[in-house]
């Protein structure tokens, strides 16, 4: 029913994934609790030449960083509404909020634990 489009090599289970709001970058959030950004091709780009890869829908996808964010599992992923930071959550109880550009972390915050 559905066509595989692409896959991307992961280390590990991917458990969340997010789109920059302006910029071909794709967030992902990996069991392992790695977080890593990908570059996507262009689209639409009048300056690419007209047989170029990317023109053709065939272009390359790059790590632009990646990282061991959380001690376990990393649940989710989300970018800021201007695209400027990346936060993640995972399941060692901490929210963090890093540069989109470099993944360098600008702060954290601990999440409480729920009371069963």
């Amino acid at each position: 029913m559905f066509d595989t489009v692409c896959s991307f090599p992961l280390s590990s289970d991917l458990f969340a994934q997010a789109i920059h709001p302006s910029e071909p970058v794709l967030a992902l959030g990996l069991s392992s609790g790695h977080v890593q950004t990908l570059r996507l091709p262009p689209v639409g780009d009048e300056d690419v030449d007209e047989g170029s890869p990317a023109k053709n829908g065939f272009g390359q996808i790059e790590t632009a960083w990646r990282t061991r964010r959380h001690k376990d599992s990393c649940r989710t992923v989300a970018f800021s509404t201007d695209g400027t930071s990346l936060y993640s959550a995972g399941t060692d109880g901490l929210l963090k909020a890093a540069a989109t550009e470099t993944g360098q972390v600008e702060s954290k915050i601990a999440i409480p634990p729920l009371d069963t």
